[in-house]
C-alpha cells in the first residue's frame, strides 16, 4: 500500500493481487501525477471506505501549521477522544479543521521557518445524497461519495482552497463546511450561534422534510410568475413594447446561436488548450520516463523479466510469473505509444484559444442573462418564440399570471399553515425531550424554550407574498412563514434568554450534544467535534455526558477533546496530543493509543503525571464501568 504522507500512525491492509494489477495502478498513478502535479514529490494512498450512512471524517493532514510539522491521522465512525497536557497542541488542532472548514487564515499560524502551511480533510459522505447534491450543485464532482477539502496559506498572505482538486471560494468551503462539521468549542464554527439555523434543528425533529419541499416548489414557482407578472404589468400599457422586448431577447439569443452543451465543449477545449504546454511536457517526461530513457521503466522490467526468465531456469516456481511480467511490459510499452501519439496531437493554437475565450465569454454573458444554465437560455428562446407567435397582448398575460399567482398563494398558504401547526405541536415535545436530556448532562434547572415568530403586514400589494392569513400578507421564506429561536435559562429562577447570547462554551456544546441526542435518528447530523464540554463537570455528570456522546457515537461520528478521565474512558479509540522539544524547535504530534496506553492515560487525568499502579486500577474500572453505562 502507497502512504499519501509519512504518516505518524499507519494501518496497513495487505491485499494480495497479481503483479500486472500493481503495476498497472502504480502507472495510472504515475499518469495522474505527472499531469496534475502541485508539489515537488509525493506518494498514493488507497483508503478503505465502509458504506456508511452517515458524514465521516476519514483523515485528516497537517503540515507546518503551528506547533504542528507534519500528521497524518486516520479517523472511524463511533467516538474518538483526544486528550493531552495544557498547551501540548489540542487546540491548534481545532484552529487547523476549523480553516479547513472555512475560517479566516492568518500567516501567523505558518510554522516557523516553513513558506507553507497545508490542511486536507478527507470525508467520506455515503448515504448523504441531499449534501452530495448540494455540493453539486456549487460546482464540485464528488467521485465515490468521497469529499477532499484542502487549505494553504503562505508566508505572501495568500491562501487558497480547493474542494476536491477544484478551486473554491471561502465563502462556499463555509457554507459546506457547516453541512459537515459541528464544531463545538472555542470557534464561532458552531450552529447553534446562528439563530437562524435554529429552524432548521426544529424541523428535523419535526420530520418536515418533505412538506417543506413541497412548500419551497411552490415559493419558487410563485417568486418566478411574480417577477414575470411584474415586469409585464411595469408596461401594461405598452403591449407593443412588450412584444418589442421579448422580441430583442430572442434576437439576442439566436444572434450568439447557442446550442445544447456547448459551453461543457467549449471549457473541455479551452482547458486543454490553455494548459497545452504543460501537457505536452508532462506527457513528453512520461514518455521518457516509460521507455525512451537508458533507466526507464520499460528497461527495468525488461532486464527483470530476463532475471526471472534466469530464475525459472533452475526454479520452476517462478515460472508462472513470467507471464504475467510479459503482460506488463506489453502493457507499458502500449501506454508509452500511446503517450507518445498524444504528445504529436497536442498544439498551440494562440488563435484558436483566443476564439473560445470570447466564445466562453459570449456563452458565460447569455447564461448570465438568461440562465442560469445554457439549457435555460435555449428553453427561453423557444418560450419567447412561441409567446411571441402567439400573439398575446400584455393585458392577456396579465390576467393569465394573475390567476396562476393567486392559485399558488391559495396552494402556498394551506402548506405554510400546515407547517406552523406542525412546528408548534413539534416545538413542544421537542422542548421537554432537551429539557430531559440538559437535566441527564448535569443542567438540573435549566429551561429550554422554542420561540416561533412571524410577521404580518395591514396592507400591502396582492401579491407581495405567497402567502395571505386571514386577509394578511405574511413575511415568508422558502421554509415558510415562521422563524425560531432557541431561548435557555441555566439556573433555576433565571429568566430564558437567548441561547448564543447566554451560554457559556461548555454548556452551549452540553445543549448542543442534547439536541443531537435527541435528533439522532436524523442522517443530516454531521461530524460533531466538542471541545471543552467538561467545562464546570467532573464525577457522575461528567460519566453522563461520556455515556450520552458514546450512545450518540453509535450512529453519528463523535470527536472529543477532554481533560476528564471519566469522559475519555467512554472512546472507541483514544489519541494523545504530545509535544516534543528536539534542539531550539518544539513540535507537537498526535497519536492514537493501544489499549495499555490509553488506561495509563485515562490514569493521568485522574491522577496527575505521576500514575501509580492505583490510579491505572482505577483507569480499568472506569472503562468497564463506561462499557456498562452506555450498553
Amino acid at each position: 500500500m502507497f502512504a499519501a504522507r509519512p504518516p505518524k500512525l499507519c494501518i496497513v491492509i495487505v491485499v494480495k493481487k497479481s503483479l500486472g494489477e500493481i503495476l498497472t495502478t502504480f502507472l495510472f498513478h504515475i499518469v495522474q501525477a505527472r499531469i496534475s502535479l502541485s508539489e515537488p514529490s509525493f506518494l498514493f494512498t488507497a483508503y478503505y471506505r465502509s458504506n456508511l450512512l452517515h458524514i465521516v471524517l476519514r483523515s485528516l493532514f497537517i503540515k507546518n501549521y503551528a506547533l504542528i510539522e507534519e500528521i497524518m491521522v486516520s479517523f472511524e465512525r463511533g467516538l474518538s477522544i483526544i486528550t493531552g497536557e495544557t498547551g501540548a497542541g489540542k487546540s491548534i488542532l481545532l484552529d487547523a479543521l476549523a480553516l479547513v472548514l472555512g475560517e479566516r487564515a492568518s500567516t501567523d499560524f505558518i510554522r516557523k521557518g516553513a513558506e507553507k502551511a497545508i490542511v486536507e480533510a478527507e470525508f467520506d459522505l455515503s448515504g448523504h445524497k441531499h449534501i452530495i447534491k448540494q455540493i453539486a450543485e456549487a460546482g464540485f464532482d464528488i467521485d465515490n461519495n468521497v469529499l477532499v477539502i484542502r487549505r494553504e496559506l503562505t508566508r505572501k498572505g495568500t491562501s487558497r482552497a480547493f474542494i476536491n482538486d477544484t478551486p473554491a471560494t471561502l465563502q462556499i468551503l463555509k457554507h459546506i463546511g457547516e453541512l459537515l462539521v459541528d464544531l463545538h468549542g472555542q470557534h464561532e464554527h458552531q450552529s447553534l450561534l446562528y439563530p437562524e439555523r435554529h429552524i432548521e434543528f426544529l424541523d428535523e425533529y419535526a420530520g418536515l422534510h418533505d412538506e417543506i419541499e413541497k412548500f419551497e416548489n411552490v415559493f419558487d414557482e410563485f417568486a418566478a410568475a411574480k417577477t414575470r407578472y411584474d415586469a409585464i404589468l411595469e408596461d401594461k400599457d405598452k403591449s407593443e413594447h412588450e412584444r418589442n422586448f421579448l422580441d430583442f431577447q430572442l434576437q439576442e439569443i439566436a444572434a450568439a446561436h447557442p446550442v445544447k452543451n456547448e459551453d461543457v465543449s467549449v471549457a473541455s477545449e479551452l482547458q486543454k488548450l490553455e494548459h497545452s504546454e504543460e501537457l505536452q511536457a508532462a506527457a513528453a517526461e512520461l514518455h521518457s520516463l516509460l521507455y525512451e530513457n537508458e533507466d526507464s521503466v520499460f528497461g527495468r522490467l525488461s532486464a527483470a523479466e530476463k532475471l526471472l526468465a534466469q530464475l525459472a531456469t533452475y526454479d520452476s516456481s517462478f515460472a508462472s510469473q513470467i507471464n504475467e511480467l510479459h503482460t506488463s511490459l506489453e502493457s507499458i510499452r502500449e501506454l508509452s505509444h500511446t503517450v507518445s501519439r498524444y504528445t504529436e496531437h497536442i498544439e498551440s493554437d494562440p488563435a484558436r484559444l483566443q476564439e473560445l475565450r470570447q466564445r466562453e465569454l459570449s456563452l458565460t454573458r447569455l447564461k448570465k442573462k438568461y440562465g442560469p444554465s445554457l439549457d435555460d437560455v435555449l428553453a427561453l428562446s423557444n418560450k419567447l418564440t412561441s409567446e411571441l407567435g402567439a400573439g398575446g397582448s400584455a393585458d392577456e398575460l396579465l390576467v393569465e399570471l394573475a390567476a396562476r399567482l393567486r392559485t399558488l398563494q391559495k396552494k402556498a398558504t394551506a402548506l405554510a399553515l400546515v407547517i406552523s401547526e406542525q412546528r408548534q405541536k413539534a416545538a413542544k415535545k421537542f422542548e421537554k425531550q432537551i429539557v430531559a436530556e440538559l437535566t441527564t448532562l448535569g443542567l438540573e434547572h435549566a429551561s429550554f424554550i422554542v420561540r416561533i415568530s412571524s410577521n404580518e403586514k395591514e396592507s400591502g400589494k396582492e401579491f407581495d407574498s405567497p402567502v395571505i392569513v386571514n386577509n394578511k400578507i405574511c413575511t415568508a421564506s422558502r421554509t415558510g412563514i415562521d422563524r425560531a429561536e432557541f431561548f435557555i435559562s441555566a439556573n433555576k429562577g433565571e429568566e430564558p434568554k437567548p441561547l448564543a447570547k447566554v451560554a457559556s462554551g461548555g454548556e452551549v456544546s452540553r445543549i448542543m450534544l442534547a439536541i443531537k441526542t435527541v435528533l439522532s435518528e436524523s442522517e443530516q447530523i454531521p461530524v460533531l467535534i466538542f471541545d471543552e464540554i467538561d467545562i464546570g463537570i467532573s464525577g457522575r455528570i461528567a460519566q453522563r455526558v461520556g455515556t450520552a456522546m458514546k450512545r450518540l457515537a453509535r450512529k453519528h461520528q463523535i470527536i472529543a477533546i477532554t481533560h476528564l478521565g471519566q469522559i475519555a474512558a467512554f472512546g472507541d479509540r483514544h489519541y494523545a496530543v504530545e509535544k516534543q522539544t528536539k534542539n531550539t524547535a518544539t513540535t507537537s504530534s498526535l497519536r492514537l493509543l493501544a489499549s495499555a496506553e490509553r488506561d495509563a492515560e485515562i490514569a493521568r487525568l485522574l491522577a496527575g503525571e505521576q500514575v501509580t499502579g492505583e490510579s491505572l486500577d482505577a483507569a480499568r474500572s472506569l472503562v468497564k464501568e463506561a462499557e456498562v453505562l452506555a450498553a
